[in-house]
């Protein structure tokens, strides 16, 4: 994939950008069953809002604040989920990632990106879960 719209795709000088190591440094962590590393990336009232579930925009699962969303995290590694994080698309104020879910009630995984949304500060003020690359690439550059 060539870079586009000024798109960072990783950095091929070996080192990787700020923004993304700490999105994976996050995810790391999580599959310990750390939290501690997505707490810092978070700002307090930050917001996820996950892949919507239909023509009622109203009826997206969102979580309203950093406490609700680590207590999701939180939840989500306690019935077994794990995160496998794939290509990083960098693009402002925004960092995409593609995460493959495994969850042993499912049986396969389920790939979908989320977008990171970064404030002056350096903390993720939002998460947008996005069902493929092409609705990712979106969110990046609204």
């Amino acid at each position: 994939m060539g870079l586009a719209c000024g798109l960072v795709v990783g950095d091929h000088s070996g080192r990787m950008p700020e923004r993304q190591q700490l999105v994976q440094e996050a995810f790391a962590a999580l599959e310990k069953g750390e939290f501690e590393p997505f707490k810092k990336l978070l700002d307090r009232d930050a917001k996820w809002v996950a892949v919507p579930q239909g023509e009622n925009v109203a009826e997206t699962p969102t979580c309203m604040n950093r406490a609700a969303i680590l207590n999701r995290l939180k939840r989500i590694q306690e019935n077994g989920r794990r995160f496998r994080v794939g290509k990083v698309i960098e693009e402002g104020d925004r960092v995409a990632v593609e995460v493959t879910v495994l969850s042993p009630e499912w049986s396969d995984s389920v790939t979908l990106y989320r977008v990171f949304t970064f404030d002056p500060s350096g903390s993720v003020v939002r998460l947008n879960d996005c069902i493929d690359e092409s609705y990712a690439l979106q969110v990046l550059v609204a």
